[in-house]
């Protein structure tokens, strides 16, 4: 469902994948992240049109369920330049993403389109600001749950889009972050000038969604910290510890992910917890 957020500011919560954005002004649109079903992307083409022309299209990472709808979609793609790396250097395989859509969009497999998103067209590494119509468009290196995460801040309408670096709906693979960075990253965002904050999955909620994301976090550290006093090894951490995992599961909605593959995420994400705290246990008192 579209939900008018600000006045000139939509945003759909209620999909599989990331959050998506539409930023109208003066007749022409800024999309924030893309749906990650294909068949999604389809429609929100035309749902994005009924406010102007398609602009830009602006990816807060490069994973999949923010970047794979670029396909079917118009507009100059923009992200940071890690993300176009990654996008051209280390592109999902078209196995894995044949047996994910077998899952979550069958009618996907028969569009060639659904295997390769576009490449970015511009690229930023520190700050660049977009000027859309009456709007300020500012996009910020945020470095948390990946190297190349950006927010976006319109602050004519006191919005902030976090990406994953904030995520009310739970807990996402943090596989591609860091401790440090993970926590870090939330201090920035929170010296930003807003009301308003989109997060990469979930409702959309005020600044306290950063504290409500801060203590997911130290939950689930908690509980690392917690065994590895207690002795256990990096196996049987990786084994026994589990955070909820509201992001990729199946709901009354729509079809989630493959099990196997939500736990390939847990793996990863526990393993990476595990390592960080190792390295430097002070991280276990951020």
């Amino acid at each position: 469902m579209l939900q008018r957020i600000s006045p000139s500011i939509h945003v759909e919560t209620e999909r599989l994948g990331s959050n998506n954005g539409i930023i109208a002004s003066a007749g022409r649109v800024v999309l924030v992240d893309t749906p990650h079903r294909p068949t999604d992307a389809t429609e929100w083409a035309d749902v994005a049109a009924a406010f102007g022309a398609i602009q830009y299209i602006i990816h807060t990472d490069h994973h999949p369920d923010h970047t794979i709808g670029n396909a079917f979609l118009s507009g100059t793609v923009v992200t940071h330049a890690i993300t176009r790396d990654r996008l051209r250097d280390e592109p999902q395989k078209r196995e894995y993403l044949e047996y994910l859509y077998s899952f979550i969009d069958p009618s996907a497999l028969d569009d060639e389109r659904s295997f390769a998103p576009r490449l970015p067209d511009v690229t930023f590494t520190g700050r660049m600001t977009l000027h859309h119509g009456d709007l300020t468009v500012n996009l910020i290196h945020a470095p948390g749950h990946t190297r190349n995460t950006i927010a976006v801040h319109i602050p004519e309408e006191g919005v902030l889009f976090a990406g994953d670096n904030v995520c009310p709906q739970g807990l996402p693979s943090f596989q591609d972050s860091t401790l440090e960075r993970w926590f870090t990253v939330l201090d920035e965002l929170e010296a930003l000038d807003f009301t308003i904050l989109i997060g990469g999955h979930g409702d959309v909620g005020g600044r306290d969604l950063i504290d409500r994301y801060r203590d997911m976090g130290r939950e689930v550290v908690g509980q690392v910290w917690d065994g590895m006093q207690r002795g256990l090894s990096r196996e049987e951490l990786v084994e026994g510890v589990r955070f909820p995992d509201r992001v990729h599961v199946s709901t009354d909605r729509y079809a989630g992910y493959p099990d196997d593959v939500c736990e390939i995420f847990q793996v990863r994400s526990i393993a990476r917890i595990h390592d960080d705290l190792l390295a430097d246990p002070s991280l276990a008192s951020r």
